[in-house]
Formats: structure tokens, C-alpha cells, sequence
């Protein structure tokens, strides 16, 4: 009788030169695709390299905020629920740099009342930080520059100054 073992040692070197579709490859396809401005498609990269990991996975952190960072321009108000829910999960793992990013991913797309909710509890995470300081002030110079009062009175309803 024969063994299949060079059989199967030969169909995975073959899957395996064919590249892949792993989280790390797709992490790295989504991020390419978001340089791009392809947000649409960066988030079904993002999407489908998630699948299936759970947060302990060394990519997981990576690719969430990937995906976070494609939904602030898909559906702020999704990628800011989806930013906190993260924050709260993995406390020790999502650190004031990325309340920034996502801060200033959705002030980017003029999502000022979503940012205004990532500025608050990252400045209540890491109340000193000077980052969060700075982001305040990008805020409240967002919310300034907008031509309804909305953002800057959430700002004065949570205490801070608004302009």
C-alpha cells in the first residue's frame, strides 16, 4: 500500500505558492485599498480578514482599526459605535494614538458629532494626555467651522468650552 504523503505534501505546496488569503494578506490588501480612497473596498477587505478571529488574535487590533478607519467614510455613526465597542473590549490594547486616528477620520468626513463622542471618552481615558488635548482643539475648531450650532453645543453640554 502507498502512502499519501507526498500527495498532500504536494497539493500544500501548491496551495501554499498560490499567496493566500489570510488575515494578514487581506489586512494588508484593505490597507492598500484605503490609501487608495477605495473605502467600500478596503472594508470588504477588512470584513472578510476578520472573520473568524477572535481578539486575542496578534492581527485582530490591526485589522479592526483598518475596517474602522474604511467605515468612518462608508457610515460614521457605524464606525464610531464600532470604535468604542473596540475600546471597551480591549482597554489595555487601544491606546489614546488610536482615538486620534479615528477622531480625525471622522472629522475628516465632516462627522463632527461622531468624532465630538471619540474625543470625549478617549480625554476621559487619558485625561493629561497631550494628544487628547490636541484633538480637543481639532475638534472644537470643527465643530467652529460647521454651520449649524449642533456640534457646539454638545461640546458645551459635555463642559467643554466650543467655542
Amino acid at each position: 500500500m502507498r502512502s499519501p504523503a507526498p500527495a498532500v505534501l504536494l497539493l500544500l505546496l501548491l496551495l501554499a505558492s498560490c499567496g493566500g488569503s489570510g488575515p494578514g494578506v487581506l489586512r494588508e490588501e484593505g490597507y492598500i485599498a484605503l490609501g487608495k480612497g477605495d473605502y467600500a473596498g478596503a472594508l470588504s477587505k477588512f470584513d472578510s480578514a476578520i472573520t473568524g478571529l477572535d481578539r486575542q488574535h496578534p492581527e485582530y487590533l490591526r485589522i479592526d482599526l483598518g475596517r474602522i478607519r474604511a467605515l468612518c467614510h462608508v457610515d460614521a455613526a457605524r464606525a464610531r459605535t464600532a470604535f468604542l465597542e473596540l475600546a471597551k473590549a480591549m482597554p489595555a490594547k487601544v491606546g489614546e494614538g488610536d482615538y486620534s486616528l479615528i477622531c480625525s477620520e471622522l472629522l475628516q468626513v465632516g462627522a463632527t458629532l461622531d468624532a465630538i463622542d471619540v474625543m470625549k471618552a478617549g480625554h476621559d481615558r487619558f485625561p493629561e494626555s497631550p494628544k487628547m488635548k490636541s484633538m480637543i482643539k481639532a475638534v472644537e475648531e470643527a465643530a467652529a467651522r460647521e454651520a449649524t450650532p449642533e456640534a457646539l453645543n454638545k461640546l458645551k453640554g459635555l463642559g467643554y468650552a466650543g467655542g
